[in-house]
């Protein structure tokens, strides 16, 4: 049943009229006329007493829930948090809220909650690249449902199943190999790709490599080019100096996630996570999962053809187009910025070495010669993925190739170009020159100087002195054993100063041990 608004009216203003003690009397008397309940009657008139938003009956009580919350919150946060009936005592103990809030349990925690002072999930902003290749997203992570049961010659492994354990991942491991899957996405397309390979852990070597082909063209993909930035977390790869130095020549720049922050990266994580855990999935529907076996070679072709398919499904947010659809767009913009041939033989890790008078030095066992350079401190690059060595003289920035040393046979001399040094001591010698710049004073004019004045001197003790107590201690024990007398509280710390300000000095104290001593003896003599 619904009362017309001009009843309402009539009712809300006969309530306000009536006398105290007689509103309800009056809304029972409308209730049992309209048939409607009384309860709910009441409600429509919006006659409970209402408080002004923000005020509220205890003074500072706001200024106190906020103090509570923060004790609340000292424990790390993915222990939970303290009790509210704990943090009030504990505010309370140390004297920062009043005492009668322990009884206010109920009222801070509903403060607490009309603060937004309660745990809750930030509103997450969601967020796409404008353009294909503008922004890719890398992570790695091992196989949660396969394990490497033995390798195979030609570099090849064989995979097996397990069920494994809540919690766990690649048990059991039979080898120390474990199966790594590798993946990149596109922001703006959503566009995966990835593949497995064997490694003993995520490091950054692999992380090139894995880069270095799901940038290249090639047979299992049609995807490929450069990016303008890359985001991933900071395993190996981001914080190697090598990685960042080979991304920083492809022009790539590198936007690290911060670390325990997953809605930074959750992008790759939480989708990728999805992606290759459905592929694995599916080969527990063989008749005896446990027996199966594929190769890690078999198990990417699979997994190519797998992404393919995820690859022609909509796009997250248009959905009339595919993901490789929207990654196509890349030719709107003239094309992928294709990654140059060997990219991978530049990448490089830099060692500090000095190069000797002979222009060789020592590395890993091996010696080697740098033509035209000798006596300087270089930087030597060794190439990751090749053998390459080159040498960079720190002074001038200069670089130098660098060959296997071999020694000259005996009677053999190899003569070497001289050097600006040496050139210029030879046409030195030919010099014929007379010193004559200090044989007269300088003129200083009709400039008359004053001479500096002194403040202080400064005493400097002698560790040679041998008149000098080494100590106080040494010098009272000494004081004792010659005049006889044992000096208390004034008396003792009279005596300290009186030695300390002369120097601790040995005839000193001696002078006036026997001065006592002779004063004692007069005293015992003539009273």
């Amino acid at each position: 049943m619904q009362i017309e608004l001009n009843i309402l009216d009539q009712i809300r203003q006969d309530w306000k009229t009536a006398p105290r003690g007689y509103k309800s009397k009056i809304v029972a008397k409308w209730s049992e006329t309209l048939g409607y309940s009384y309860n709910s009657l009441y409600g429509l008139l919006n006659a409970g007493r209402k408080r002004k938003k923000g005020e509220r009956k205890i003074g500072c009580i706001e200024d106190y829930v906020r103090i509570v919350f923060q004790i609340k919150k000292k424990v790390p946060e993915q222990h939970g948090e303290i009790s509210t009936d704990q943090a009030v005592r504990i505010a309370i103990e140390n004297n920062i809220i009043p005492a009668n809030m322990i009884n206010k349990i109920s009222t801070i925690n509903r403060i607490g909650r009309e603060l937004a002072l309660n745990k809750k999930i930030r509103r997450v902003s969601r967020f796409q690249a404008s353009y294909p290749n503008e922004l890719h997203h890398v992570d790695a992570s091992s196989s949660k449902f396969f394990y490497i049961a033995r390798e195979l010659a030609g570099g090849d492994c064989l995979l097996k199943l397990h069920a494994g354990k809540k919690g766990y991942k690649n048990k059991p491991v039979p080898t120390r190999l474990r199966p790594w899957v590798y993946g990149l996405v596109d922001d703006h397309s959503g566009y995966y790709v990835g593949r497995y390979i064997a490694a003993y852990g995520e490091t950054a070597i692999d992380n090139l490599n894995f880069l270095a082909w799901a940038w290249s063209k090639n047979d299992a993909k049609p995807f490929f080019g450069l990016p303008e930035k890359l985001k991933g977390d900071l395993g190996p790869m981001m914080r190697g100096k090598d990685a960042q130095d080979f991304f920083k020549r492809l022009g790539v720049e590198v936007d690290p996630s911060e670390p325990e922050n997953k809605e930074a990266h959750g992008k790759i994580e939480r989708p990728w996570r999805t992606i290759w855990q459905r592929f694995e999935k599916t080969f527990f529907a063989q008749t005896d999962w446990k027996k199966f076996e594929v190769t890690v070679s078999e198990f990417n072709r699979q997994f190519f053809i797998y992404q393919e398919e995820y690859n022609s499904m909509s796009h997250r947010f248009e959905k009339n187009i595919t993901r490789y659809q929207a990654w196509k767009r890349i030719n709107f913009r003239g094309g992928a910025v294709a990654m140059p041939e060997r990219a991978l033989t530049t990448v490089a890790k830099r060692i500090e070495r000095t190069i000797g008078a002979d222009g060789c030095f020592s590395f890993n066992g091996q010696q080697y010669e740098v033509k035209g350079l000798h006596n300087a401190k270089v930087f030597i690059y060794m190439g990751v993925f090749d053998d390459r060595l080159v040498v960079e003289d720190k002074e001038s920035g200069r670089k130098y190739e660098v060959e296997k040393f071999t020694p000259n046979p005996v009677g053999t001399f190899t003569s070497r170009e001289e050097t600006p040094h040496q050139k210029a001591v030879k046409a030195g010698e030919t010099l014929q020159l007379e010193n004559t710049l200090y044989t007269t004073p300088k003129d200083q004019g009709n400039v008359t100087h004053f001479p500096a004045r002194i403040k202080e001197t400064r005493d400097i003790k002698d560790p040679l002195d041998v008149d000098t107590y080494p100590s106080l201690n040494e010098a009272m024990q000494d004081f004792i054993s010659i005049s006889g007398e044992l000096p208390k509280g004034k008396d003792s710390k009279d005596l300290k100063k009186l030695i300390i300000k002369n120097g601790l000095n040995r005839s000193f104290v001696r002078n006036l041990a026997f001065e006592v001593q002779a004063e004692n003896e007069r005293r015992e003599l003539y009273g």
